[in-house]
């Protein structure tokens, strides 16, 4: 449909083109220095744009809530300098690292205008050097558990600094609970470990980029062996504290020694029939709850099982209910169905493990429950109806705050409520490995996208930041 003097369109491959049928050879040459096709520099693609995503997340802490908590003097002087003297370093270290590798990928593209002496399509010297330099922050990370405690206990007695807190996560912005912003940064050394491995397995020994991707690797693993009893700690503090923040009943759940396993969504069986509830099992009870009918997104508590002398069994033919089964313990037997059978498996296999783990615990359960809780417990959600359990919401003891009419329903609970499903702490930490290679495959998929759609004229692939600026990212997904 070009008219003569009229220039190709973007659009058509150049096999249709008006262009003169196949590109010449210069075109072809310049198609391929423009757009590599080596697997190192798709991985290098994808440490760059998860680097900007992951230096947002820095600046949600060191830029958005640090303005908030100066502008309403709501953070103690002792608390402010422990929290962001250990997470500022960090954030300029990324901050550099970020620009040397957009300064690296322009030069592998092709984009830059600085003279190219040497050979830059590699990213294992870059990788290498920063490693090494984030080796030496290391002492920060490890103070990150510190924080994240300090910064709960704080929430507590501190009333100005509770609101503040909970006003935050409110915030666009904040799009996760605050205190999973804390983890990032030993998240992130995860996923370093992860690139560099999957480099080294690229590369032949011999190649030119191997070992400086192999001192980087081994420099990485450093790190990740030393703090990976330091993230366990911090991911089941956080879920405990988060889970504190959205529970309504329950005034101590962070108790030491207490072990988030799984959350989900079972029914339970009531005199009203099947009812939908959150289930949350740790690794010492066994915690049931309702969605809130108040207009808030928390959860009410309705009991608790204690996991020492629970028993466990399937009961589908005595019930004649599909995925059934019985929870016996010294309090009371529930009867729970799960959606599927495979959630059901997932229910009692976890279910099991931490009760044999509570038997053979040696320590006679020191994570004591608040008075308060216990009476609330004693009542079965059998005997509240919807009415009442409104009236006691209106009337209760918990900070308004709580009663707000708006509150943060970007956490796990909620997903697994309205998709009726339920996630274990281990399903947490391996969707922290596999976001990357997410990222990896949809990076590879829009790369096939652009290749087809693009010319050698055509503005570099990946040139913007963030999923808005990938127009096939939604096909690829």
């Amino acid at each position: 449909m070009n008219t003569a003097g009229q220039g190709s369109s973007p659009l058509l491959s150049p096999v249709l083109s008006d262009a003169g049928g196949t590109r010449t050879e210069e075109e072809e040459e310049a198609r391929r220095k423009r757009y590599p096709v080596d697997k190192a520099y798709f991985i290098a693609k994808e440490i760059l744009a998860t680097e900007r995503t992951y230096l947002k997340d820095l600046e949600v802490l060191t830029v958005w809530f640090r303005s908030v908590v100066v502008k309403e003097n709501a953070m103690p002087e002792g608390l402010m300098t422990l929290f962001f003297s250990n997470i500022d370093p960090i954030y300029e270290f990324h901050r550099g690292f970020l620009k040397e590798l957009e300064q690296r990928l322009a030069l592998w593209e092709g984009r830059s205008n600085a003279p190219t002496k040497g050979d830059y399509q590699r990213i294992g010297d870059l990788m290498r050097k920063n490693m090494h330099t984030l080796k030496e922050l290391t002492i920060y990370l490890q103070k990150h558990d510190e924080v994240l405690t300090e910064l709960e206990k704080a929430t507590k007695y501190i009333k100005k600094l509770e609101m503040v807190y909970k006003e935050f996560e409110l915030q666009k912005v904040c799009y996760l609970p605050l205190n999973t912003f804390l983890l990032k940064p030993i998240q992130r050394l995860m996923h370093y470990k992860l690139v560099l491995g999957r480099l080294c397995k690229h590369y032949t020994v011999d190649h030119r980029d191997y070992t400086d991707c192999k001192n980087a690797l081994k420099d990485v693993t450093e790190m990740t062996s030393q703090l990976q009893n330091s993230l366990i700690r911090l991911e089941n503090f956080q879920k405990l504290t988060e889970l504190q923040h959205d529970l309504l009943g329950i005034d101590n759940l962070a108790a030491s020694g207490r072990e988030f396993i799984r959350e989900g969504c079972l029914y339970k069986l009531t005199k009203k029939g099947l009812q939908q509830r959150m289930f949350f099992l740790f690794s010492d009870m066994l915690l049931y709850t309702s969605k809130g009918v108040t207009g808030t997104n928390q959860f009410k508590i309705h009991g608790y099982l204690p996991l020492h002398g629970m028993l466990v069994e399937e009961s589908e033919n005595e019930w004649s209910v599909p995925h059934c089964f019985t929870i016996y313990s010294a309090q009371k037997t529930i009867v729970v169905a799960a959606s599927t059978r495979l959630e059901m498996g997932k229910w009692m296999e976890d279910l099991n493990m931490a009760i044999e783990m509570a038997k053979k615990s040696s320590e006679k359960s020191e994570m004591s429950l608040d008075n308060s809780m216990c009476n609330r417990s004693n009542r079965s959600s059998d005997e509240v109806s919807l009415e009442q359990e409104s009236e006691d919401d209106i009337h209760s003891s918990r900070s308004s705050l709580d009663r707000q009419n708006h509150h943060r329903a970007n956490t796990t609970m909620h997903v697994c409520w309205y998709r009726n499903t339920s996630v274990s702490m281990t399903d947490h930490s391996v969707a922290v490995e596999f976001s990357a290679l997410l990222l990896f495959l949809q990076s590879f998929l829009l790369a096939i996208c652009w290749a087809r759609l693009s010319g050698p004229t055509q503005s570099p692939m990946f040139a913007g930041t963030g999923t808005r600026a990938y127009p096939c990212l939604t096909i690829c997904a």
